[in-house]
């Protein structure tokens, strides 16, 4: 795997860097990886992402992503504006190299250092959003061209209550504690295996949306972060564009259940008012998301209502995932997740109510079981 010092090594030999760079000593490495093994490199210049695949998995992930990449950025100007730009992948090194845009950051950390929800923000989620599934999507009685990707399986979580063995002993004693939750209630398992067979591979959809993958930034550095750029699209495929949507619900609702104290000392019916980031804060972004992206798809009032309704309540499934997440280091589970659970359920039994009481959208009633 290369090193802080080999990144730099690997720029020079891409004629990324040059030897000025070196000579003017201003060239850092920061370690940033997860998944993968990352490296950011900045200078008086342009700066970089390196991006290593680790393991066979891994490098097939960086190799599917910078395909991707690739696909999207021939797609012409309009989505091409909301990657970042690619500047080479090295098959035998696994190695992608991405643009650093100049005083970015994601979204988590721009409303945890604002402590509030931009209506901007979603707007431009949206059009992200928009632009992708329109240019593949079949709406109002036209079908856009089908980009050459493969479909990949269902999102695990649809299947989470029907864990294959692998599956199992690479989850946490608290996830096993949160999949006996699930089966422990058979309408749950129902509606899980409802929405699998409701999935429609109809777009090109990223598969991944959430904050941590939405770079928000400027005309400058120091200007007001209105523009933004998707990330880490190794989990593109063909699939449902109302899984990505609802994937941009989930993080709100999250971002909501987590601020929660819930401890023992509290009656329940007072955690809700105790929320560090109340939901009623975060539903005009919700509402300005969803407006946005609905005007963008061109979508019809009966359609917008189907899309509507199955985004809310895929948007279940990926608070399940969330909760999942939150807890595969740990061996109990958390209060809060508890609480994820039962949203997750509540969404699933009442998806219209939800969409009203939750995220603030109400369906315009025009589309009937």
């Amino acid at each position: 795997m290369l090193t802080e010092r080999d990144a730099v090594r690997y720029l020079l030999a891409h004629e990324l860097l040059g030897p000025e760079h070196v000579v003017a000593g201003d060239i850092t490495v920061a370690d940033i990886s997860r998944r993968h093994h990352n490296y950011k490199i900045t200078c008086d210049g342009p700066g970089y992402v390196l991006k290593q695949g680790v393991g066979p998995g891994g490098v097939a992930a960086v190799e599917r992503e910078a395909a991707v990449y690739r696909l999207l950025a021939a797609g012409g100007d309009q989505l091409r504006a909301y990657l970042p730009r690619l500047h080479s992948f090295d098959p035998a090194e696994g190695a992608l190299v991405l643009e650093l845009i100049d005083g970015a950051q994601n979204l988590r950390e721009y409303h945890v250092q604002h402590g509030y929800f931009p209506v901007t923000a979603a707007r431009a989620l949206a059009k992200v959003l928009g632009t992708l599934h329109g240019s593949t999507t079949p709406t109002n009685g036209q079908r856009g061209s089908r980009p050459r990707v493969g479909h990949r399986e269902l999102p695990w979580v649809l299947s989470v209550h029907r864990p294959a063995l692998g599956f199992l002993h690479e989850c946490s004693s608290a996830n096993l504690q949160l999949i006996q939750i699930i089966q422990g209630f058979p309408v749950f398992c129902e509606l899980l295996d409802g929405l699998a067979d409701d999935w429609r591979a109809e777009s090109l959809i990223h598969g991944d949306v959430r904050w941590d993958n939405c770079i928000v930034f400027g005309k400058s550095p120091a200007a007001r972060k209105t523009r933004m750029k998707l990330i880490d699209w190794e989990l593109a495929s063909m699939g449902d564009p109302c899984w990505d949507v609802a994937s941009a619900f989930n993080d709100y609702l999250g971002f909501w259940l987590l601020s929660i104290p819930v401890t023992g000392e509290l009656p329940p019916d007072r955690f809700l008012e105790l929320a560090r980031h109340p939901l009623e804060k975060m539903q005009p972004a919700i509402g300005a998301f969803w407006r946005t992206y609905e005007e963008h798809m061109e979508l019809d009032p009966a359609t917008a209502d189907q899309w509507l309704e199955r985004a809310t309540r895929y948007s279940a499934a990926r608070v399940v995932q969330t909760a999942f997440e939150q807890m595969q280091l740990s061996m109990q589970l958390t209060g809060n997740v508890v609480c994820m659970l039962q949203l997750s359920l509540n969404i699933l039994q009442r998806p219209r109510e939800a969409s009203v009481q939750l995220l603030g959208i109400p369906l315009r009633g025009t589309w009937s079981r």
